[in-house]
């Protein structure tokens, strides 16, 4: 199995965007209504992946060996494609900026594709991608095989466990665990007709 230093920037991207969504947006405390857009019930479930146009926030990532990082994370825009509502948002780091389309039909957050804005590589999930469930429930777990980056084949597992009280220095705060395993295989070699 080979590996690109791309593939390995996207995982670790993904992997820091969900502990960003799972950690930080339980800073917007409150219910969500039947009316918005996320897809929970009117029980009043938290929304773990809040895709509204102008929402913002930031966090910082540290390594096991002291390593720090800041992300800003904004929702630029909402916008109508094959029917279905797509938000783009945009990831900023010390990496290159990095935009993704994601949409939330009843029960899911799903990733449509990715772009990495300076170098204009671009992936488009091969079926779209089930990112998150939403709500997040303690015990869910699913399973998304596709293409990806560089039309990698990747196999992804995911599992839900918490809530789990975390402290950071904006305080306390509960937040839902979501683990991924990701395994990429290789890119199909282009076929010559």
């Amino acid at each position: 199995m080979k590996t690109n230093k791309a593939v390995i920037t996207l995982i670790v991207i993904a992997a820091l965007w969900l502990a960003l969504v799972l950690g930080c947006s339980s800073l917007k405390k409150g219910t969500m209504s039947p009316s918005s857009s996320g897809g929970a019930s009117s029980t009043g479930s938290k929304d773990y992946f809040p895709l509204r146009v102008g929402d913002s926030w930031k966090y910082r990532s540290t390594t096991a060996d002291g390593k720090q990082s800041e992300f800003s994370i904004k929702v630029l825009s909402e916008e109508k494609e094959n029917g279905n509502t797509l938000y783009l948002v945009e990831t900023v780091s010390t990496f290159q900026p990095i935009h993704d389309w994601y949409s939330k039909p009843t029960g899911w957050v799903l990733m449509h594709r990715q772009e990495y804005v300076k170098t204009g590589s671009k992936a488009e999930y091969q079926p779209t991608k089930q990112f998150l469930k939403n709500p997040l429930t303690s015990g869910d777990s699913w399973h998304w095989k596709g293409k990806g980056m560089m039309a990698l084949d990747i196999d992804e597992s995911n599992q839900v466990s918490g809530p789990e009280t975390v402290s950071v220095p904006a305080g306390k705060f509960e937040a839902m665990i979501s683990r991924s395993t990701l395994a990429a295989g290789r890119c199909q070699e282009p076929t010559a007709r």
